[in-house]
């Protein structure tokens, strides 16, 4: 009990910077771009205190994942003999800093970064680069590649600047959800065919599987949220990398990330791991494109019975947990 108050104090002590930094940054969705310090004003109060901010996630993050199932976690030695874990792991060599991607947090955007840090092209506008580049096989390195050495894997996990950038869960759910099983669009329709189809055949009642969509299209929330239930239950590893967890994705309690970026605070951070990283000055995340999706999650939401609900939570509960993100009515 002792060891637990003192770590809870800890969390406490070190979030006070950071609710500061969060008063001083405002508490709007509106995000302002802040340029890089230099020599002269490297006391600058912004930059100081978001070295606060990440110290306070990083505690918080390390605190929670002591309550995390053992189960649930995978050791360090079965990352590195298991490479396929590490597959979201992108790594830039020049700059030492490997990245967990994450679907629907702005990875495409971070990997066009990627490719210029790293030197996978000759753009230095990410915009520049095509949309569908960045997430094309082999056009940035993976940490999940059979060719490195375990000892030369393990080096890298352990002095390299690690980094990853989450947002709500639920938001990003939401936003999968819209993106691939309702927007009309080339992707989305892969993965009506892939998925649509065979879970409304599950879930849908009293509607024969004759009479469903062969393009998967008409998917509702709730038929969603019950395969993703069922599915994890079974084996979270099935879950398609853009709503699997974070927890299984990037594997933060076992690697030590450096810094924890925030969808909710994406061009600071991002500013903040470009500087860190040694980063050309000129180089800076693309301008924000607001999204409505955070104002779509209540009726997404609202759509669920309390139980569906509670079993969605008990899915990405380390998620909330180790991140800091409410879950709503409970």
């Amino acid at each position: 009990m002792g060891r637990e108050v003192s770590g809870r104090l800890v969390v406490v002590v070190l979030g006070l910077p950071a609710l500061f930094c969060y008063l001083l940054l405002g508490t709007t969705t509106t995000l302002h771009h802040h340029p890089p310090p230099t020599e002269g004003d490297l006391d600058d109060l912004w930059w100081a205190d978001w070295d606060e901010v990440q110290r306070s996630r990083r505690a918080a993050l390390y605190f929670e994942c002591h309550h995390v199932r053992k189960t649930r976690l995978k050791s360090l030695s079965k990352l590195v003999n298991a490479r396929r874990y590490l597959y979201n792991l992108l790594v830039d060599d020049r700059h030492k800093a490997i990245y967990c991607y994450v679907p629907k947090v702005a990875c495409t955007n971070w990997k066009r970064l990627m490719m210029i840090l790293s030197g996978r092209t000759n753009e230095t506008n990410p915009l520049n680069i095509s949309s569908h580049i960045p997430h094309e096989e082999g056009v940035l390195t993976r940490l999940s590649g059979t060719r490195i050495k375990s000892s030369v894997l393990r080096y890298k996990l352990r002095m390299y600047t690690k980094f990853l950038i989450v947002r709500h869960p639920l938001e990003r759910l939401v936003s999968a959800y819209r993106n691939k099983l309702v927007k009309n669009s080339t992707s989305a329709a892969d993965f009506k065919r892939r998925y649509g189809v065979s879970i409304m055949k599950k879930y849908r009642k009293g509607v024969s599987a004759q009479n469903i969509s062969k393009s998967g299209h008409g998917i509702t929330f709730p038929e969603f949220v019950n395969y993703l239930v069922e599915t994890g239950q079974d084996s979270l590893q099935s879950l398609n990398e853009h709503w699997a967890p974070y927890v299984d994705l990037c594997h933060p309690c076992t690697i030590k990330y450096n810094i924890i970026g925030k969808y909710e605070t994406l061009d600071e951070d991002s500013e903040y791991i470009l500087r860190k990283i040694g980063a050309p000055h000129d180089l800076h995340f693309p301008p924000l494109v607001a999204s409505r999706t955070a104002s779509l999650v209540a009726d997404h939401m609202a759509s669920l019975t309390q139980e569906l609900s509670q079993k969605l939570y008990n899915l990405y509960k380390f998620d909330f947990k180790l991140f800091e993100y409410d879950y709503p009515n409970l």
